[in-house]
């Protein structure tokens, strides 16, 4: 016994394509699309600015937020080769991430961080935009999380100072504070040991 669907009838495929493409090609006023468009654009600043998508890793004791946008991915370990001739403390060398050769960098020694264990569940992080991809080594990665904006803490001064200049905020989170890096100084600073 054949189980019937109406999409596995070619006629009643057809027809179901054919309804479709009018619902498609129905006209829309003017007045409808000008509304429609306000609308969507509307829900999306409304949604961008109450919260932030972030992704929270783990470099020694301290706790990273990364903005979801400017994290492109979390990659498994792979081998950091040296750079000859380069000198800049926090460029690691370069790794292979799905065939792309990235630089990697030691953000750990950029921000002055405390790394004194061996990491849990080592991943990379990768960050940046197509044309300045990153990999930065952490210990650990938590998870994406979203952020309302209006709960997100200044930084204290007791933050490492060079922590504190690349950090636009703290999030609580289960108890602890995770240091939201700003995205563009971070990049500069990266950017930075490439020169």
């Amino acid at each position: 016994m054949t189980e019937h669907s109406p999409l596995n009838n070619d006629g009643d495929a057809a027809d179901s394509r054919l309804a479709m493409d009018r619902l498609l090609d129905r006209p829309i006023s003017s007045e409808n699309f000008d509304e429609n468009t306000r609308l969507v654009g509307q829900r999306h600043e409304e949604v961008e600015s109450d919260e932030l998508t972030v992704l929270i890793a783990r470099i020694g004791d301290e706790w990273l937020g990364f903005d979801a946008h400017f994290a492109y991915r979390v990659h498994e370990p792979a081998i950091i080769r040296r750079v000859p001739h380069r000198n800049s403390e926090h460029l690691a060398g370069v790794a292979a991430v799905d065939g792309e050769i990235v630089p990697a960098a030691r953000l750990d020694l950029l921000l002055d961080l405390v790394r004194d264990a061996s990491p849990t569940e080592p991943r990379f992080v990768v960050v940046g935009p197509p044309d300045r991809r990153w990999v930065i080594p952490v210990d650990e990665v938590e998870g994406i999380i979203r952020v309302p904006r209006a709960t997100i803490i200044d930084s204290p001064t007791t933050v490492s100072a060079s922590l504190h200049r690349h950090t636009t905020g703290l999030i609580s989170r289960n108890g602890r504070l995770a240091a939201l890096l700003d995205s563009d100084r971070l990049l500069n600073l990266l950017d930075g040991g490439l020169r």
